[in-house]
């Protein structure tokens, strides 16, 4: 079993606090969204106290074989004093943009601003009020993408700065990101995060679980988008029409100045909701292959002889959880077609 040490921080990083027995670690990432961690702690061991772990106050992480793999705010505690335990959940460093906002009027030009230096900028501008800084490296800055954008965030709107960055990263060639959980650093990928895996296939070998999930609650066969009042694309796909018939659904943009920039933030949005989405989860041993040698946004190669419809075909990889107890270790992958 590899060695897995769960501890807790002062939040902003720092030296550790505590570490702590589990019998079970469930931790995991998402594409261009917060990663998650939950645990069970004894309630009757000695660093089981609130000076040791308190949800806002401290951060939590996970160290796998010397490799600092998740870091984030603890969120919640729920103490069983019948059970005995006390348990806790939080999130990777990416949920604090969820609880910070825009309270200036920051204004970028397509002439002048590339879409990174506006992300960086946005985290910035929160980092620097007084008690907003958590350690994010925004510095150690990547080349810029060459795709400047333009964007108007007014201070009367209060723009969440989590929903500003994913909103400007899904535009028409935008970007991924993700916070490095060892060094804090902002990472952003263009045009998108990851790489064809030649060398990685899941199959009968490998895959312990196969589960798909269709939803077609957000398919939408014909998308309208308005931009200050004005109609600026009317698009249906005939296919997806013929197929799942006439679905609706409307895009307002308020935050985005430049009309072009609008239209081509609908159009993208129009390509992915024309189809219904086709998610796959595979439970995994973290041995073949290992854990960590993927990365989120890999390309990865499934083959699966399913009843309902044979899979085999290269899939993105847009999440993962690791889950871990003393007995065993293995992983949970989700997928989605290229």
């Amino acid at each position: 079993m590899p060695k897995t040490i769960l501890y807790t921080q002062v939040r902003g990083g720092g030296e550790r606090i505590a570490e702590f027995p589990a019998d079970k670690i469930k931790y995991g990432f998402r594409h261009n969204r917060p990663g998650s961690i939950s645990f069970d702690l004894p309630l009757d061991h000695a660093k089981t106290i609130q000076g040791n772990i308190e949800e806002g106050v401290h951060e939590v992480g996970v160290e796998r074989e010397g490799t600092e793999v998740f870091v984030g705010p603890v969120l919640t505690v729920d103490e069983d004093d019948q059970a005995n335990t006390l348990k806790v959940g939080g999130e990777g460093l990416m949920a604090y943009l969820r609880r910070w906002h825009i309270t200036e009027t920051l204004t970028f030009s397509a002439s002048t601003d590339d879409q990174f230096i506006i992300a960086r900028a946005l985290i910035d501008h929160h980092q620097d009020k007084a008690g907003g800084d958590v350690g994010i490296d925004t510095f150690s800055a990547e080349d810029p993408s060459g795709r400047k954008r333009d964007r108007t965030y007014k201070k009367e709107a209060q723009k969440n700065i989590y929903d500003a960055i994913v909103e400007l990263s899904e535009v028409d060639d935008g970007f991924d990101f993700d916070f490095h959980p060892a060094s804090r650093r902002f990472d952003l990928f263009y045009p998108k995060r990851g790489r064809r895996r030649t060398d990685i296939v899941f199959d009968r070998r490998n895959i312990r679980r196969f589960k798909r999930q269709r939803d077609a609650t957000g398919q939408g066969s014909h998308l309208i988008g308005k931009f200050a009042d004005e109609l600026i694309v009317n698009a249906q796909h005939s296919g997806a029409v013929d197929k799942y018939g006439l679905t609706q659904r409307v895009i307002v943009h308020k935050d985005v100045s430049d009309r072009q920039t609008a239209v081509d933030h609908v159009l993208d949005a129009a390509r992915v909701w024309r189809d219904v989405p086709n998610l796959i989860s595979l439970t995994v041993n973290t041995t073949n292959p290992q854990v960590f040698t993927y990365e989120l946004g890999d390309e990865v190669k499934v083959n699966w002889p399913s009843k309902y419809g044979t899979v085999n075909e290269f899939q993105r990889l847009i999440g993962f959880d690791v889950i871990w107890t003393a007995a065993k270790e293995e992983a949970v992958l989700y997928m989605e077609p290229l």
